[in-house]
């Protein structure tokens, strides 16, 4: 397996909870499930490392992290902050293809609210796809990679906590909300109706994690 395909595997494993918190990565049997070489493997993993995914364990290997309750609820206030900014940047500065994708991205989910459980890659939720227009339509790469780690973090929680894939289709009304304040070039009402959004699915992780 390719480096680059090694390290989207284990991401999505530890994101995804199928390997849980607290579990342990063992070099050997990495080597040999992934079929990669000791050198890339330990590249992937310094990546996970630096992802705050995994930490290193002498002479057992590489334990998945715990999530803790503080981090969760900074996570929360950091990206709610930080969504609202992209969306009013967004609002001043999306192009009309971005526009037509996030139209696009609404009205797929409006019509077919993904239903299996078990994905094999982040891209397939409507919430990801329509973070990613928006993250590109904000201008701004250093917020977009801040915010898409921020993201990625938020969905392994949601997978922690055992909530529904995301039901973009029931927020319907949130994000056609956002839709307008993009379409009208409102800044502040972009930034509150981002902010809503993130509101909208804390609440839900509060529920059952805080």
């Amino acid at each position: 397996m390719k480096k680059e395909d090694a390290y989207e595997t284990l991401r999505m494993e530890i994101v995804t909870n199928k390997v849980a918190p607290g579990d342990i990565f063992n070099e050997k049997e990495l080597m040999a499930r992934l079929s990669i070489g000791r050198s890339p493997l330990r590249e992937v993993l310094f990546r996970l490392q630096e992802e705050h995914l995994i930490k290193p364990l002498p002479r057992l290997g590489y334990m998945v992290t715990t999530l803790d309750i503080a981090d969760v609820r900074e996570l929360v206030e950091l990206r709610r902050e930080l969504e609202g900014f992209a969306g009013a940047l967004a609002a001043g500065r999306i192009t009309s293809d971005q526009l037509e994708a996030i139209r696009t991205i609404v009205h797929e989910a409006e019509q077919n609210a993904p239903e299996k459980q078990d994905f094999s890659s982040i891209s397939e939720y409507y919430d990801t796809r329509f973070h990613d227009v928006l993250y590109q339509a904000a201008g701004n790469q250093h917020l977009s990679e801040v915010l898409q780690d921020l993201h990625i973090k938020m969905l392994r929680v949601w997978f922690h906590v055992g909530l529904e894939p995301i039901g973009f289709s029931r927020d319907s009304q949130n994000f056609n909300m956002i839709l307008e304040a993009l379409e009208n070039g409102d800044s502040e009402k972009a930034r509150e109706a981002m902010k809503s959004h993130v509101d909208l699915h804390s609440a839900r992780v509060k529920e059952k994690f805080l």
